[in-house]
This record gives C-alpha cells, sequence and structure tokens, in this order.
C-alpha cells in the first residue's frame, strides 16, 4: 500500500510538472511572439516632428537623411546599424547635430538583414564620406523592404 501511495504521488507530480511547464512556455510565447525569429537593429534617430514643414526646417542642414511618417509623427532616420559596436562611429559622421536618439528596433526581414550586415563590415573601416554614403544606401534599403514592406514594429 505504501508503494501504490508513492507511485500516486509520483504520477501526480509528474503530471503536474508537465502541466505547469507546457504553461509557462505557452505563456512564454505568446509574451515574445514579436521578438521570436527576429534581429535586433538600431537606428540613430535626429527626431519626431509633428509637422513636415518643422521636420524639414531641422532636418536643413544634414547631410543625408530619411524621414517616414507614421500616427507620431515625421521621423528623421540618420542611420541604421546591427552592430552595436559601431553606432558611435555612425554619429560621429554627422558632426553637426547633437542630439541623436538611438532606438533600437526588431526586424524580421532576412534580406535587409543580410544588407545591413555587408554595409556594417564597410562601416567598421570606412571614413566620413564613406560611412555617410554606406548609410544612404542602407536607408533606401530600408525604405524599399520594410517600410514599403509595412515591416515597423
Amino acid at each position: 500500500m505504501k508503494i501504490f501511495k508513492s507511485f500516486i504521488t509520483i504520477l501526480f507530480v509528474i503530471i503536474f510538472g508537465i502541466y505547469l511547464g507546457s504553461y509557462l512556455y505557452k505563456n512564454y510565447l505568446n509574451k515574445n511572439k514579436d521578438k521570436i525569429n527576429t534581429y535586433k537593429i538600431y537606428i540613430l534617430e535626429y527626431g519626431i516632428y509633428n509637422s513636415y514643414e518643422s521636420m524639414e526646417e531641422n532636418g536643413k542642414d544634414i547631410e543625408n537623411y530619411f524621414y517616414y511618417t507614421d500616427k507620431n509623427g515625421y521621423h528623421i532616420l540618420l542611420g541604421i546599424t546591427e552592430n552595436k559596436n559601431i553606432i558611435n562611429k555612425i554619429g560621429e559622421s554627422y558632426e553637426k547635430i547633437a542630439n541623436i536618439n538611438i532606438r533600437e528596433d526588431y526586424i524580421d526581414n532576412m534580406e535587409f538583414i543580410e544588407s545591413l550586415k555587408q554595409y556594417d563590415n564597410l562601416i567598421i573601416n570606412g571614413n566620413k564620406t564613406e560611412i555617410i554614403e554606406a548609410e544612404k544606401q542602407i536607408l533606401s534599403k530600408y525604405e524599399e523592404l520594410i517600410i514599403n514592406g509595412e515591416n515597423i514594429n
């Protein structure tokens, strides 16, 4: 009889453990479904403006930038990278700009990620002109694959 009680207890604990583990795993998947199979990128953003005119006025001294609109307003983007170590290098190439915000985002478009990695490799050893040219290409790809592809998070 004592063996039977021990067997029932062990069986109950195993079944409860399977149920609890399944519940926790499903809960984790639901909370993180947007971040699974995505890549973190860093976006160098100059600002968000309420009107096109104010965005244009604030961006007139910038050599190269890209803008898009969403429900928050007009966003001016200066660069995008996947490599956190080269954020400062990209920011330094925009000498006249003091208030660059770095925003993290998650992208699931593999074509964009592959292009971004290639351009990041060019930026690592590039000078100011090469960095700005590479970022111009990255921002163009971002517009083509992400903005027009409607993948903004």
